[in-house]
């Protein structure tokens, strides 16, 4: 209710805001030689800034997504007289979802700006495919599957990005895209979740087909373990809350599921059967 009221007052407005109000990010050159370092003094905050003022979505404004990014700059060479780097990168939203690209590669001028466009460009779509996955993971929270439509223009960014000539790295974020996109049980399970926790407004019969949702959502994560590190991070920060709200509507099987298949909780769960 909260959240579709800042929509329509930004509607009525005419103001949108940036989906992205936190962002902290590291560089680490220690990989490069000095004389490169130059060229690198303003990426953090050309990144930093361009995460601040970007408007990835006008239907979603004012989410005040927290985003930290961590560089690895792993090689620097000419290519078509640019300076071209090589490099990894690892991006968290300090919550429950992290993602991490082993090998990029995009030609950098020091002082570019890095533009917002829907035509493929190596750094800006990076920056654009990290944005799209970390607001669609967001958007599920406030409704079932809410964030599709950008796991889809993430997924779309990397299909243009393995075309490109800087295809380095692309197949792997297509891959991983594609694994969050049709891992719908976790998604369904956070908003499961959230709705339980934060929705204080369900009736009896609401939160009964919620709850039959949490119990479906969990018994078909058993699909995705052990190969989905998103869903460790998730039961690693929620296995206890999941674990109370279970007992207290005896759902015993469900506590038992993921005791066998949540080893590292298995403890909290075990708790929660006694």
């Amino acid at each position: 209710m909260i959240k579709n009221y800042i929509l329509i007052l930004f509607v009525i407005t005419g103001i949108c805001k940036p989906q992205f109000t936190d962002v902290y990010v590291t560089l680490d050159s220690r990989n490069v030689n000095k004389s490169h370092h130059f060229l690198l003094e303003n990426l953090k905050n050309d990144i930093s800034s361009y995460y601040e003022n970007t408007i990835f979505s006008e239907s979603n404004a004012d989410l005040g997504i927290p985003i930290k990014i961590h560089i690895v700059i792993e090689s620097i060479y000419k290519a078509s007289n640019v300076e071209t780097i090589n490099a990894q990168f690892f991006t968290s939203n300090n919550l429950d979802l992290n993602q991490y690209t082993k090998s990029s590669t995009f030609p950098y001028r020091k002082g570019q700006s890095i533009t917002h466009s829907s035509d493929f460009d190596p750094l800006s779509s990076l920056l654009d495919y990290f944005a799209y996955i970390f607001l669609a993971n967001e958007l599920d929270m406030y409704g079932a599957l809410e964030g599709t439509t950008y796991f889809n223009l993430a997924e779309r960014v990397s299909i243009n990005g393995k075309e490109s000539e800087y295809s380095n790295g692309w197949d792997d974020r297509w891959k991983k895209c594609k694994k969050l996109i049709e891992n719908v049980h976790l998604r369904n399970l956070r908003f499961n979740l959230y709705e339980l926790m934060y929705n204080t407004e369900l009736n009896t019969e609401q939160r009964n087909k919620i709850l039959l949702d949490l119990d479906d959502n969990i018994y078909y994560l058993k699909e995705f373990f052990p190969n989905d590190r998103n869903a460790f991070l998730f039961l690693d920060i929620y296995a206890d809350k999941i674990g109370e709200i279970l007992k207290e509507e005896s759902m015993y099987d469900a506590l038992i599921l993921l005791s066998n298949l949540d080893v590292d909780n298995k403890l909290i769960y075990n708790k929660y059967l006694k």
